[in-house]
Protein backbone atom coordinates (compact mmCIF):
# COMPACT_ATOMS: atom_id res chain seq x y z
CA UNK A 1 0.00 0.00 0.00
CA UNK A 2 2.83 2.37 0.83
CA UNK A 3 4.38 1.82 -2.62
CA UNK A 4 1.02 2.45 -4.31
CA UNK A 5 0.48 5.69 -2.39
CA UNK A 6 3.96 6.84 -3.40
CA UNK A 7 3.20 6.26 -7.10
CA UNK A 8 -0.13 8.14 -6.88
CA UNK A 9 1.56 11.03 -5.07
CA UNK A 10 4.25 11.28 -7.73
CA UNK A 11 1.66 11.27 -10.56
CA UNK A 12 -0.36 14.00 -8.82
CA UNK A 13 2.77 16.08 -8.33
CA UNK A 14 3.75 15.75 -11.99
CA UNK A 15 0.25 16.79 -13.09
CA UNK A 16 0.30 19.81 -10.78
CA UNK A 17 3.62 20.89 -12.25
CA UNK A 18 2.56 20.30 -15.86
CA UNK A 19 -0.66 22.31 -15.98
CA UNK A 20 0.77 25.62 -14.72
CA UNK A 21 3.55 25.27 -17.31
CA UNK A 22 1.00 25.13 -20.13
CA UNK A 23 -0.76 28.21 -18.78
CA UNK A 24 2.47 30.15 -18.52
CA UNK A 25 3.43 29.18 -22.05
CA UNK A 26 0.13 30.58 -23.30
CA UNK A 27 0.71 33.81 -21.42
CA UNK A 28 4.22 34.09 -22.87
CA UNK A 29 2.80 33.69 -26.40
CA UNK A 30 0.33 36.52 -25.77
CA UNK A 31 3.10 38.70 -24.39
CA UNK A 32 5.23 37.95 -27.46
CA UNK A 33 2.33 38.85 -29.78
CA UNK A 34 1.68 42.12 -27.95
CA UNK A 35 5.37 43.00 -28.02
CA UNK A 36 5.53 42.46 -31.79
CA UNK A 37 2.33 44.38 -32.54
CA UNK A 38 2.20 47.86 -34.04
CA UNK A 39 -0.77 50.16 -34.61
CA UNK A 40 -0.15 50.59 -38.33
CA UNK A 41 1.85 48.25 -40.57
CA UNK A 42 2.95 48.39 -44.21
CA UNK A 43 3.16 45.17 -46.24
CA UNK A 44 4.70 44.91 -49.70
CA UNK A 45 2.28 43.03 -51.94
CA UNK A 46 4.83 41.56 -54.33
CA UNK A 47 8.60 41.99 -54.26
CA UNK A 48 9.71 45.64 -53.95
CA UNK A 49 11.37 47.15 -57.01
CA UNK A 50 13.69 46.33 -58.62
CA UNK A 51 11.99 42.99 -59.01
CA UNK A 52 13.80 39.79 -59.91
CA UNK A 53 12.98 37.16 -62.50
CA UNK A 54 11.07 35.07 -63.29
CA UNK A 55 7.92 37.01 -62.43
CA UNK A 56 6.55 34.12 -60.38
CA UNK A 57 9.48 34.50 -57.97
CA UNK A 58 8.30 38.03 -57.12
CA UNK A 59 4.84 36.90 -56.04
CA UNK A 60 5.04 37.05 -52.26
CA UNK A 61 4.01 39.29 -49.36
CA UNK A 62 6.63 40.91 -47.16
CA UNK A 63 6.05 43.28 -44.22
CA UNK A 64 8.32 46.32 -44.49
CA UNK A 65 11.32 45.51 -42.30
CA UNK A 66 10.37 41.82 -42.35
CA UNK A 67 11.00 38.77 -44.50
CA UNK A 68 9.41 37.08 -47.52
CA UNK A 69 6.12 35.36 -46.57
CA UNK A 70 6.36 37.10 -43.18
CA UNK A 71 3.31 38.00 -41.10
CA UNK A 72 2.17 41.39 -39.82
CA UNK A 73 0.88 41.79 -36.26
CA UNK A 74 -1.16 44.85 -35.34
CA UNK A 75 -3.37 46.03 -32.50
CA UNK A 76 -7.14 45.88 -32.85
CA UNK A 77 -8.49 48.96 -34.67
CA UNK A 78 -5.10 49.36 -36.35
CA UNK A 79 -4.44 49.33 -40.08
CA UNK A 80 -2.33 47.53 -42.65
CA UNK A 81 -1.37 49.32 -45.85
CA UNK A 82 -0.73 46.90 -48.70
CA UNK A 83 1.76 48.45 -51.12
CA UNK A 84 1.26 46.82 -54.53
CA UNK A 85 4.51 46.12 -56.38
CA UNK A 86 4.45 44.88 -59.95
CA UNK A 87 1.28 44.30 -61.93
CA UNK A 88 -1.60 41.88 -62.10
CA UNK A 89 -2.41 41.77 -58.38
CA UNK A 90 -5.60 42.06 -56.38
CA UNK A 91 -5.70 42.29 -52.58
CA UNK A 92 -8.22 40.14 -50.70
CA UNK A 93 -8.71 39.35 -47.01
CA UNK A 94 -10.47 36.41 -45.33
CA UNK A 95 -10.73 35.45 -41.67
CA UNK A 96 -9.21 32.13 -40.54
CA UNK A 97 -8.80 30.27 -37.25
CA UNK A 98 -5.93 31.46 -35.04
CA UNK A 99 -3.92 28.24 -35.51
CA UNK A 100 -4.04 28.27 -39.33
CA UNK A 101 -0.65 27.71 -40.99
CA UNK A 102 0.67 28.08 -44.53
CA UNK A 103 0.43 24.31 -44.87
CA UNK A 104 -3.30 24.45 -44.09
CA UNK A 105 -3.86 26.98 -46.88
CA UNK A 106 -1.82 25.04 -49.44
CA UNK A 107 -3.65 21.86 -48.40
CA UNK A 108 -3.90 18.81 -50.59
CA UNK A 109 -6.08 17.61 -53.44
CA UNK A 110 -8.12 20.63 -54.50
CA UNK A 111 -6.14 23.19 -52.45
CA UNK A 112 -3.31 25.25 -53.91
CA UNK A 113 -0.58 23.88 -56.17
CA UNK A 114 1.36 21.43 -53.94
CA UNK A 115 4.75 22.79 -55.02
CA UNK A 116 5.22 26.52 -55.38
CA UNK A 117 5.87 27.94 -58.86
CA UNK A 118 6.81 24.67 -60.61
CA UNK A 119 4.20 25.28 -62.20
CA UNK A 120 0.97 23.31 -61.93
CA UNK A 121 -0.91 22.69 -65.16
CA UNK A 122 -3.29 25.31 -66.54
CA UNK A 123 -6.08 22.77 -66.09
CA UNK A 124 -5.29 22.49 -62.36
CA UNK A 125 -5.30 26.28 -61.92
CA UNK A 126 -8.62 26.55 -63.78
CA UNK A 127 -10.31 23.76 -61.81
CA UNK A 128 -12.52 24.42 -58.75
CA UNK A 129 -10.60 24.83 -55.48
CA UNK A 130 -11.60 24.79 -51.82
CA UNK A 131 -9.22 26.34 -49.25
CA UNK A 132 -9.72 25.46 -45.58
CA UNK A 133 -8.21 26.79 -42.35
CA UNK A 134 -6.63 25.06 -39.35
CA UNK A 135 -10.05 23.99 -38.04
CA UNK A 136 -11.16 22.58 -41.38
CA UNK A 137 -13.55 25.47 -42.04
CA UNK A 138 -14.00 26.56 -45.65
CA UNK A 139 -12.23 29.89 -46.17
CA UNK A 140 -12.47 30.24 -49.95
CA UNK A 141 -14.60 28.19 -52.34
CA UNK A 142 -13.45 29.02 -55.89
CA UNK A 143 -15.49 27.85 -58.85
CA UNK A 144 -13.97 26.73 -62.13
CA UNK A 145 -12.56 29.21 -64.63
CA UNK A 146 -14.55 30.09 -66.67
CA UNK A 147 -16.59 31.79 -65.41
CA UNK A 148 -14.71 32.49 -62.15
CA UNK A 149 -11.43 34.02 -63.30
CA UNK A 150 -10.56 35.42 -59.86
CA UNK A 151 -9.90 33.99 -56.41
CA UNK A 152 -13.03 35.67 -55.10
CA UNK A 153 -15.54 34.04 -52.74
CA UNK A 154 -18.29 36.64 -52.36
CA UNK A 155 -19.90 34.75 -49.46
CA UNK A 156 -16.79 34.87 -47.25
CA UNK A 157 -14.57 37.71 -48.45
CA UNK A 158 -13.93 40.68 -46.15
CA UNK A 159 -11.90 42.79 -48.61
CA UNK A 160 -11.60 42.38 -52.37
CA UNK A 161 -9.97 45.18 -54.35
CA UNK A 162 -10.50 43.82 -57.87
CA UNK A 163 -13.58 41.73 -57.34
CA UNK A 164 -15.91 39.86 -59.65
CA UNK A 165 -19.38 41.37 -59.75
CA UNK A 166 -22.56 40.04 -61.41
CA UNK A 167 -23.27 41.61 -64.78
CA UNK A 168 -24.85 41.06 -68.16
CA UNK A 169 -23.26 40.55 -71.56
CA UNK A 170 -24.41 42.26 -74.78
CA UNK A 171 -27.19 39.69 -75.14
CA UNK A 172 -28.45 40.11 -71.59
CA UNK A 173 -26.93 36.88 -70.30
CA UNK A 174 -25.54 36.79 -66.73
CA UNK A 175 -21.73 37.02 -66.59
CA UNK A 176 -19.01 37.73 -64.02
CA UNK A 177 -17.51 41.19 -64.59
CA UNK A 178 -13.93 41.51 -63.31
CA UNK A 179 -12.29 44.70 -62.04
CA UNK A 180 -8.91 45.68 -63.51
CA UNK A 181 -5.92 44.28 -61.63
CA UNK A 182 -3.55 46.77 -59.99
CA UNK A 183 -0.60 47.99 -62.06
CA UNK A 184 1.72 48.52 -59.10
CA UNK A 185 5.15 50.08 -59.44
CA UNK A 186 7.13 50.03 -62.65
CA UNK A 187 10.87 50.66 -62.57
CA UNK A 188 11.51 50.64 -66.34
CA UNK A 189 9.49 52.75 -68.78
CA UNK A 190 8.15 51.41 -72.07
CA UNK A 191 6.38 53.32 -74.88
CA UNK A 192 3.00 52.39 -73.40
CA UNK A 193 3.90 52.06 -69.70
CA UNK A 194 5.60 55.00 -67.93
CA UNK A 195 7.70 54.69 -64.79
CA UNK A 196 5.52 54.50 -61.69
CA UNK A 197 7.73 54.99 -58.62
CA UNK A 198 4.76 54.96 -56.23
CA UNK A 199 2.57 51.88 -55.98
CA UNK A 200 -1.15 51.60 -55.41
CA UNK A 201 -1.60 51.53 -51.65
CA UNK A 202 -4.64 49.87 -50.10
CA UNK A 203 -5.22 50.54 -46.40
CA UNK A 204 -7.40 48.13 -44.43
CA UNK A 205 -8.60 48.70 -40.87
CA UNK A 206 -9.01 45.61 -38.69
CA UNK A 207 -11.65 46.11 -36.00
CA UNK A 208 -11.71 42.57 -34.57
CA UNK A 209 -8.78 40.61 -33.27
CA UNK A 210 -7.89 37.24 -34.73
CA UNK A 211 -5.99 35.86 -37.70
CA UNK A 212 -6.59 36.89 -41.31
CA UNK A 213 -5.51 35.40 -44.62
CA UNK A 214 -4.35 37.95 -47.21
CA UNK A 215 -4.17 36.40 -50.67
CA UNK A 216 -3.78 37.63 -54.24
CA UNK A 217 -6.97 37.54 -56.31
CA UNK A 218 -4.98 36.63 -59.42
CA UNK A 219 -5.76 32.95 -59.87
CA UNK A 220 -2.29 31.99 -61.10
CA UNK A 221 -0.48 34.05 -58.45
CA UNK A 222 -2.37 32.48 -55.57
CA UNK A 223 -2.96 28.90 -56.70
CA UNK A 224 0.34 28.42 -58.52
CA UNK A 225 2.72 30.84 -56.78
CA UNK A 226 1.36 30.77 -53.20
CA UNK A 227 1.05 34.56 -53.02
CA UNK A 228 -0.45 34.87 -49.55
CA UNK A 229 0.39 35.56 -45.94
CA UNK A 230 -1.35 36.45 -42.67
CA UNK A 231 -2.24 39.45 -40.52
CA UNK A 232 -2.59 38.86 -36.77
CA UNK A 233 -4.74 41.30 -34.83
CA UNK A 234 -4.33 41.32 -31.06
CA UNK A 235 -6.79 42.87 -28.63
CA UNK A 236 -8.98 42.10 -25.65
CA UNK A 237 -11.76 40.08 -27.30
CA UNK A 238 -10.06 36.88 -28.43
CA UNK A 239 -12.90 34.95 -30.05
CA UNK A 240 -11.40 32.73 -32.74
Amino acid sequence: MKCRRTIVTRVALLAALAFPTVGLAGERDKDKEAAAAVQHAVVDFGQPQPQGTPAAATHFLQPVGGVKDGEATIFKDGTVTFRVNGGGHGVSVYRVSKDTTREDIVGAGDGLCPTRSLPCTAAFVAAPHVITDGHGNVVIDIGANPPFGRVDDADRILVGTTALIPGLDANGNPIQVAGIFHQGTNAVATPTNPVRPVAEQIRVKFTKNGRYLVICMNRGHSINDHMFSFVNVVGDDDDN
